[in-house]
């Protein structure tokens, strides 16, 4: 949901910008729902139990670099892997198959890190800690210094793929909006909060961010020629394009599931709609014609339907309609006020921002039979968008007073901060895996 921020506003609540300002165009007690702060017994019942040791290192290897580089952002990994549960190992024991097994451990992961050259290398093995033999081969990954965090990302991939059968999570990226550099510009980080950088420097306002399928683009829009324009950039921040549309507004973009279309929200005549374009600005259709304001656009997995929010019943509620702007329905009910509707890999669940009891919540819907909740639970906590494997959802809040992101498992859990500096929202995760 992309926001204006309401402090100049007095005590008014944070209303979704690209409504706020569509509607401009045109013309308390909480009742918190209590969210689950720690892992359900039946979840912790299926979670592989696995004891790693600090990695054992050749003397040429700093101690610190492997903790900082490599060991911490796996332990990390795994913590929030819903997977794996990390078992301690016994502090009186040295570290081994054998105390692994003491502690309660499942798995025993050991880890040697030495040089070759300039490049360091990881040699990973995975013990069954009952027969005390080998799981999986033993494998080794390359790189500099600056790669050992990417290797531990592709370590916890492995693992996942291993007892699951699926790609990890690990190596996508969340784009988002911050402020920290004195504009709203664009920047994407690690699905961890790690290596946060920006990638445009427009000086000026960015908004709605949205990843291409493969991750290796963005579509999102910028007021720096004074008007709202759509732009693509790929992820370094080089080969930025406008994308010309012939309308006025373009706002809210994102890519079709092939990349080769963007969604939008456009106008003609000052009625804002949603429109789509090819992604070299030919072929622009609008999909909807009421006399309503329409917003944030956005397709399923598999570029079939469109979820958008439309003020078409009075307050801004969901919709979803077929691609070609058929078979319109509304699927929100619940709340006088829902936006940001993003679907879930599975195309089963939509999670949207929805006002409740004057406050904005993350609610999750299961389409199949219409039951939804609240997950997010503490502060207002808006703009979700699902992991690439549906488990989990990061979304904007103002909990600690400043606009932060955050991500929570889909079933419930202790949120956890991602971003710290300036002002940040509008983050979308990328769907690629592995």
């Amino acid at each position: 949901m992309t926001q204006i921020n309401p402090r100049s506003a007095g005590n008014a609540p944070r209303l979704t910008v690209l409504f706020t300002v569509l509607t401009l165009f045109c013309s308390a007690l909480f009742a918190q729902q209590e969210i689950n702060a720690n892992i359900g017994k039946e979840r912790a019942a299926q979670m592989v139990k696995i004891a790693l040791a600090f990695p054992e290192l050749a003397p040429e290897v700093a101690s610190e670099t492997a903790r900082a580089g490599f060991f911490s952002p796996l332990t990390r990994d795994l913590a929030f892997s819903e997977i794996f549960g990390i078992v301690p190992l016994p502090a009186n024991l040295a570290p081994s198959v054998e105390s692994a097994r003491t502690a309660g451990a499942q798995a025993f992961l050991h880890t040697r890190i030495f040089m070759e050259g300039e490049n360091f290398v990881v040699e990973v093995r995975l013990f069954d800690t009952a027969t005390k033999s080998l799981l999986m081969p033993a494998k080794r990954y390359r790189g500099s210094a600056g790669a050992l965090t990417r290797i531990a990302h592709m370590v916890a991939n492995d693992l996942n793929r291993f007892y699951t059968g699926k790609p990890g999570i690990f190596l996508s990226q969340i784009a988002f909006i911050s402020t920290r550099d004195g504009n709203k510009e664009v920047y994407i980080m690690d699905f961890d909060g790690s290596n946060q950088r920006r990638i445009t420097t427009h000086g000026s306002i960015s908004l709605s961010p949205h990843w291409s399928p493969d991750a290796e683009q963005l579509v999102y829009t910028s007021f720096v020629r004074g008007t709202s324009d759509i732009y693509v950039v790929n992820r370094r921040g080089g080969g930025r394009v406008r994308i010309p549309t012939g309308v006025g507004l373009n706002i809210a973009p994102s890519f079709s599931p092939d990349g080769r279309e963007i969604l939008f929200i456009g106008s003609v005549r000052g009625n804002p709609d949603v429109y789509i374009v090819r992604a070299d600005g030919s072929n622009v259709r609008r999909l909807t014609s009421e006399n309503s304001i329409e917003s944030t656009p956005s397709f399923n997995a598999t570029g079939r339907q469109i979820a958008f929010t439309s003020s078409r019943a009075g307050t801004p509620q969901i919709y979803v309609m077929d691609a070609e702007g058929t078979n319109l329905r509304r699927v929100s009910f619940d709340g006088n006020w829902n936006d940001d509707a993003v679907w879930s890999p599975d195309g089963d669940t939509i999670a949207y921002t929805s006002r409740v009891s004057g406050r904005f919540q993350i609610r999750v819907m299961k389409l199949s039979t219409q039951e939804s909740r609240i997950i997010a639970g503490e502060g207002s906590n808006e703009q979700p968008s699902f992991s690439p494997d549906g488990r989990s959802i990061v979304f904007a809040s103002n909990r600690s007073r400043r606009w932060q992101l955050y991500r929570v498992p889909v079933e419930g859990g202790e949120p956890y901060q991602l971003t710290f500096e300036g002002e940040n929202n509008a983050p979308n995760w990328s769907n690629t895996l592995d």
